[in-house]
């Protein structure tokens, strides 16, 4: 999951590029993670697991990464 990108469909940052960087927190169901905007590494989400897997939501762009 470390270095995957995907892009953010909707919201605020929709267009948007992030790259998973780190866990959240290991023990929270469902995990989440933290995400670093390409173009601005000073923005910064953090994400559930089960969002990032949301098609309406983001865009997985390294198709051949695990998840």
């Amino acid at each position: 999951m470390i270095d995957t990108r995907y892009k953010k469909l909707t919201g605020t940052h929709a267009g948007h590029i992030f790259t998973v960087t780190e866990p959240y927190g290991e023990i929270e169901t469902p995990l989440h993670w933290v995400l670093h905007c390409e173009t601005d590494e000073e923005e910064t989400l953090i994400v559930p697991e089960d969002e990032l897997g949301n098609p309406k939501l983001w865009e997985p762009l390294d198709l051949g990464s695990a998840r």
